[in-house]
Order: structure tokens, then sequence, then C-alpha cells
């Protein structure tokens, strides 16, 4: 195009760039054997201009007009090729040799720097698109959960967040497309995450600190989400996919599709799901330890109705690009083990009317997401991205038809990145981002106060390559904000072994009401890293870290009844001794501040491959809740009524957050070879400890080992899966030990031939129909693993 375009103009209307002299681009891509490479993408960093070698190897550019000229040249069978040729006025023939390589290197969307899985100084993991269609769950804690170092916070099939390394809640980023989903997912685990993975291309997990891009909300790891959304190149043809399928266990029903299409310079994408299944079967009783009145087989309460709808559009030409996109989640769930209270006076039916049907939770969120990017905006850049979304989320919890607590949550998340044009070899980008929450709770359950939360930051990270090795350098200065309304609770509480003989020693109640000034922390955070290849298809990455994490807004404030998780909560600011006494004074707190070791090694090359990761994190303030060994009174034992013999003791355990000197290490494997060329057998493991002085950290997951068996042909995918899960003994105050289990798992696929990618499926999970219950949920007492599953279904692809 002879002028800016609009996109240009748009982003940056001030600047310019200068005007370079027409050349052509051409060369041969071939592997190390001198083989052509066929289908290769060869893209010229800060331009639309991409292309893909044809049988011969051959790729070409003609009438590039841009001065500086950085090759890249990816392929998933291949390591990465790059070439920075520098400023250019003549005519040029570049070739590539590519190393081959046994594992699937795809490009990593969540690194700023479009680092691949093997150039990465950290450890990452990326489930590409079939693999998401085969680990498809109702929730993204289970889908990811067969990736090493990830877990489940499980609060049964409706609700369940990730967990890296035993972190979860404010210590796991959950992003889309790079920004923050702006749920309230972080503030409880009965609280579903609202990105899904319906309609993703990729799910990326960085295991391990991630605050120099996403914040000090990442300081354990991120999940991006990457989908189609917003596209960003037109599309040469209609394509699209189509599935449905249904499940035994619950009943489950389950459709979606999703369309991509264009025409001249607009590109659009829409897509959408629907899921409704009924209570989940389960082996054995919902309660490890039931009562006669309990219905076996069972998981009440874990019923769900999901829709979601998505559609998107984006101006694309040679310039860049720019698109817009909105989401309509609707999600009607039940949470099990979780019973809304009953006010006095209700009649006995009605209460047991709602106490059978427990409390579900009404989801209703919209989201809205634009992004841009803009091709050499000026001398010295290669490109500028601009990205935001806007989340108005809401959910009430319904007892019965009554609504108990409503939450909200309206939160915006801005990054502009500029990738600067290498300077001595040093490749880079400098970013701003921020992050506004405007979050309320309100009713029976809002156990913490309206608060609004405002999160100011701003990055570098630079990469240079020094032959077989690629160095990483970064740092994040950010500032977080929190202004809360205040907060009024009540609190009597009692030991929980107390006797007889002493039951008058607790506390009288006391009523409390804070104002909370405004907090505000300063983060900064530091990375240094090095990924070497000591030697051909064999690498090494060690990355030392320093972060710094603002304490959250429930870490800090929460003061009540959390019926979710069965827990009376205090918060950081709170200062309560051990016989749950509150002073009227507030206590000052601190950042929690780590400092990581991550080690990897990786062998990329023959006829297996593996990745094998040590971390080390020593944490001063670390900020852990934990049991207090109280109780917090119901109301009617406040006012002295007697309990029925027999009668289990009323009243919730106070958890308390508190902060002390931490140490967490661990490892994680994973790996295969291949026997032939449609038979692979794949291994996975890991490890973890987390602890306080002597003390173990809660809810910790055990010793995981995992192995799979796997035939692949050009018509054929099937597997079948064995994971064991060690018992949990290494556990905190008051918390109990875990059984081990044993999980099989197995599927067969089969696509038709013809042109159309038609294929049907079976699935089967826990075929041993085994009790298993999951020692990161705080429900694990009450909600195990569903049983043994089958699930049937189509995918027609086109």
């Amino acid at each position: 195009m002879k002028n800016k375009t609009l996109i240009g103009l748009a982003v940056m209307a001030a600047l310019g760039s200068s005007p370079a002299m027409a050349t052509v681009i051409k060369g041969t891509v071939n592997n190390a054997q001198g083989e052509p490479v066929q289908g290769a993408e060869v893209r010229i960093e800060g331009s639309k201009r991409i292309t893909y070698t044809n049988e011969l190897g051959h790729y070409l550019f003609d009438n590039v007009k841009i001065e500086h000229i950085h090759l890249h040249v990816y392929s998933s069978d291949y390591v990465h090729g790059d070439n920075d040729l520098g400023n250019v006025s003549s005519d040029q023939i570049v070739d590539f040799t590519l190393v081959p390589v046994s594992v699937e290197n795809i490009v990593v969307t969540a690194s700023v720097l479009g680092s691949s899985v093997l150039e990465s100084v950290t450890p990452v993991s990326v489930i590409g698109q079939d693999e998401l269609r085969r680990l498809q769950a109702e929730t993204l804690g289970e889908t990811l959960k067969k990736t090493p170092g990830v877990h489940s916070t499980y609060f049964g099939p409706v609700s369940s967040s990730p967990v890296i390394r035993g972190n979860d809640g404010p210590r796991v980023k959950i992003v889309q497309n790079s920004l923050d989903v702006s749920d309230v997912s972080r503030i409880g685990p009965d609280h579903n995450v609202a990105a899904n993975s319906s309609s993703a291309t990729q799910v990326e997990i960085l295991r391990g600190p991630a605050t120099l891009q996403y914040g000090s909300g990442a300081i354990g790891g991120v999940v991006n989400v990457v989908d189609q959304r917003i596209p960003n190149e037109v599309p040469a043809e209609l394509s699209g996919e189509v599935e449905a399928n249904y499940a035994t266990v619950n009943d489950g029903k389950y459709g979606r599709f999703n369309l991509n299409g264009g025409q001249n310079n607009f590109a659009f994408h829409v897509d959408g799901f629907s899921r409704k299944t009924g209570n989940a079967d389960i082996p054995g009783f919902a309660s490890a330890e039931p009562d006669g009145d309990e219905e076996a087989g069972v998981l009440e309460n874990s019923q769900m109705d999901t829709t979601s709808i998505t559609a998107g559009l984006s101006l694309v030409d040679e310039e860049g690009y720019f698109g817009f996109a909105v989401e309509k989640l609707d999600n009607l769930y039940g949470v099990p083990g979780h019973h809304g209270h009953h006010e006095e006076g209700e009649e006995e039916g009605l209460e047991e009317e709602h106490e059978e049907e427990g409390t579900r939770l009404d989801v209703d969120m919209t989201r809205y997401q634009a992004a841009g990017e803009w091709y050499s905006p000026i001398a010295g850049l290669s490109t500028i991205k601009f990205a935001a979304a806007y989340t108005d989320y809401e959910h009430v919890e319904l007892e019965g038809d009554d609504i108990g607590t409503r939450f909200s949550n309206k939160g915006s998340d801005m990054r502009l990145t500029a990738h600067h044009k290498d300077i001595a070899d040093w490749h880079g980008v400098v970013g701003v981002q921020y992050h506004n929450s405007d979050y309320i709770a309100d009713g029976d359950e809002a156990f913490t106060p309206p608060t609004e939360t405002q999160t100011a930051a701003i990055f570098l990270i630079e990469q240079k390559k020094v032959g077989s090795a690629l160095f990483e350098f970064g740092g994040r200065l950010e500032t977080t904000e929190y202004g809360a309304q205040d907060m009024d609770f009540e609190l009597e509480a009692e030991a929980l072994d107390h006797d007889e003989e002493h039951e008058d020693a607790h506390g009288e109640e006391h009523a409390h009401t804070f104002s909370f000034d405004d907090y505000r922390f300063v983060s900064s955070s530091l990375s240094a890293g090095v990924n070497w290849e000591y030697t051909p298809g064999y690498s090494v990455a060690v990355t030392l870290s320093r972060n710094e994490r603002a304490p959250s807004q429930q870490e800090l404030f929460s003061a009540g009844q959390h019926l979710a998780t069965q827990t009376f909560e205090m918060g950081l600011v709170y200062d309560m001794d051990e016989d749950g006494e509150v002073s009227d004074t507030l206590k000052p707190v601190k950042e929690e501040v780590s400092t990581n070791l991550d080690v990897t090694f990786r062998k990329f090359s023959g006829i297996g491959g593996y990745s094998l990761s040590f971390f080390y994190n020593d944490a001063s303030d670390y900020i852990y809740q934990s049991a207090t060994g109280l109780i917090a009174l119901s109301e009617h034992e406040e006012e002295g009524v007697e309990e029925e013999a027999g009668h289990e003791e009323e009243g919730l355990p106070v958890y308390y957050f508190r902060q002390a000197d931490a140490r967490l290490y661990g490892l994680e494997a994973e790996g295969f070879i291949d026997l032939s060329n449609t038979l692979r057998v794949s291994l996975f493991g890991d490890y973890i400890r987390a602890k306080i002085d002597s003390e173990d950290l809660p809810r910790i997951p055990p010793l995981r080992l995992g192995s799979t068996l796997s035939y692949q042909d050009d018509s054929v995918n099937a597997d079948v899966s064995v994971t064991w899960y060690n018992e949990q003994d290494k556990v905190a105050s008051y918390e109990t030990t875990t059984d081990s289990y044993t999980l099989v798992d197995a599927s067969v696929e089969y696509t038709m031939p013809g042109d159309l990618e038609w294929s049907v499926y079976a699935r089967a999970n826990n075929l041993l129909d085994e009790e298993a219950r999951v020692h990161t949920s705080f429900i694990k007492d009450m909600a195990p693993l569903p049983g043994r599953n089958f699930t049937v279904g189509t995918r027609l692809v086109f």
C-alpha cells in the first residue's frame, strides 16, 4: 500500500518510518541431511510478510520495503532458525539448515519475545489443539491436571483451578490471550475460572515465576489460554469445527463450534459451546465419614449448565492489524458440600428443601477484548503491540431460589509493548501494563470488603544469542494499591479440643469494625537465565530470579465465614492471638519476597526425548493460610443452645493468613521413547516439598507418577494411561492425610477417509472406578473424583 493505513494512523499518527528500497529475499530451507523442508513458516520480523516453503524447500519475498531484515523460520519438527541481516539495500539469498527435533517445538505466545518451547530459559509446557481436544474436561483445572507440575484445586467437577508447584489462588495468574480473565476465581476455590479451553488453539503453562511479564500475581506460574477470537490475518478460505459428545458419569451433553473466515482486509471469528450435566456418579459415599442418611453413588449438587458465545472482527493489512471481540458467558452450577445457612424462623420443610438442593452459583459475564499490532512503526522498532480487555463479571449464590450473596468484579487490563530491533545482537521488548479491578461482595457470605485494586507496571526483557547459548535478562517495577471499604464482623472462638471442664474458657463475643487506609505496595522483580545447547540435541537452561509479590485482597482483608471451604477466614491485617481475641489495631503487612532457582535439562533428538526440571524457592514473609485449632461458634451456640447427644459440634474452623519464611523445592519430569513409527511410550512425574521451618505447608500435592502407551497412524489415534498418586502424609497441623490412588484412562479416535476431517471417538476415565480424594482440595472429605465414565463423540473439521 502506498500510504500509511488506517491502522497505523490510529495507533500512532504522530510517528512515521523512513522509506526503504524494494528488495527480493529468497533462499532454501533444508534439514541437516540436505533434504528440503516443506511447509516451514518464514517470517520477516516487524512486518506482515510471511511465506511457506514449497516442496523443494524454496521461499521467496519480493518487493520488500523494510530496511532492517531479520528472518525467522519456524517448523514444529525443527529447532527455530533465524538470521539478522541488519540494514539491506540489495537483493539477498539466505539459506537455512534446520536441526530436527523429536518433540513438538511450539512458539509460546505467553512469552513477549515469542520464544519456542526449546528456546525458553524457564520451564514451559504447551498443550496443542489436538491434545486439548483429548483432554477436554468441564473445568480448566481438570483439563490441565496431567501436565507435569500442575495439579487441580478440585471443588467437585464443576469448579477447579490449576495448582502449579503447590501454588494456587493469587499466586497463579490465569490469562486469556495474555490478558487477565478478571473473574473472582482467585478469591475462592468454589468460583469457576471464566476462561475455557473449548475453542483454544493451545494452552501455555509457565511453571515458576513469570512476574516480569505478568506481575506479582504470577509468582507461582501462568496459564495462558490462546484462541483466535481476534484474528491477526485473513484466512485464505472459510474454515471451522463442530463437535458433540455425551458422557455417562453425569449424563453430560456437550456441543461446540467455531468458524473463521474473511474477505479483502477483514477477518472474523465466531465460536460457542454448550454443556449440561447432572450430578456425577461416584464410587461409594461422597463423605469420607458418611452418616446413615447419606446416599451412596452420587455427588449431590454437582450439576452444571453452561453456554458461551464469542465473536471477533479484525482489520488486517501489510501495516498490521486491529481487532475487537465480545464474549458472553452464562454458567449455572452447584457446589458440592456448600450448603447455605438458614435464617431463624424458617419452616422445617423449607429448611430441608434448601439442604437437599444445596447452593448454586449463577454466573453472568461479558468480556470485551481488543488487540492490535503495528509493524515497523518508526526507525529502531520492529513492532508495537497493544492489547486490552474489560470484563463485567457477576455471580450470585442461590440458596434455593433466594439470593444469598452477590459477587461482582469489573476489571480492566491493558498492555502495550514495543519490540526494538537488534542492538549489538541484543533483541528485546519494553512494556507497560495497567490493571484495575472493582470488586464487590454483598450478602451472607461476603467475607471480604468491597475493594478497588489498581496495578501499574513497566518491564524490560532482553535476549542475546552467543553461539549455542541464549541469554535472557529482565526486570519489572510494579505498584499495587488497594482501597477497601469499612469491614465489620463478629467472632467468638474456642479451642477445637476444648472439654466441658473448660467450656467457659473462651472469650466473649466481640463485634469489630475496621476502617482501612489505602494500602500501597511497590514490587520489583529481576531475572537472569541462559539456555545452552551443550551438545547437539541436548540443552540445559538455568534461571535465577528474585520476585516480590503484593498480598492479594483476600489475603489482606478476609474476615468472616467462607462457607464454600467450610472455614472462618481471617486476613493478614488483623491481629489475632492464639485464643481468638482480635485486637482493634491493624497489623503492618510485608510483601512476599522469593528467590528462585530453576534448572531444566532437555533432550530433543533421536527416537526419544525428555525434560527434567529442578526448582528451589526460598521465600521471605511467605503468605499462607493455615488452621488455628479454633472454632468460630455458630449463632445458636453463642446463645447457649444445647446440642443433642451424638450431634457433631457446630461452627467453622478458623483459618488465619500468616507470614513466615518458607522453602519450596521439587522436580518435574516427562519423557518418551518411540518403539516404532506408530507406537510411543511416555512417562511423567512430579514431586513437591513445601515447608515453613519444620512444619509442612497445607494442601501440597503428593508424589505422582504416570505412563501412557499411545498408537497413531493416518486414521487411528489410541492410548491408555495409568497415573498413580502417592499417599500424602506430609501434612500441616490440623490437616489430615490423603490415601493413595491410581487412575486408569483410555481413548480411541478414528478419522474417516475423505476430503473432510471427520472423526469419531470414545474415551474412558477412571476405568477401575476407584475412590480418589484430591489432597489439594478444601473439600476432599466431601467430594471425591467422579467414578467410571465413558464419553462418545464426533468432530468435523473443515
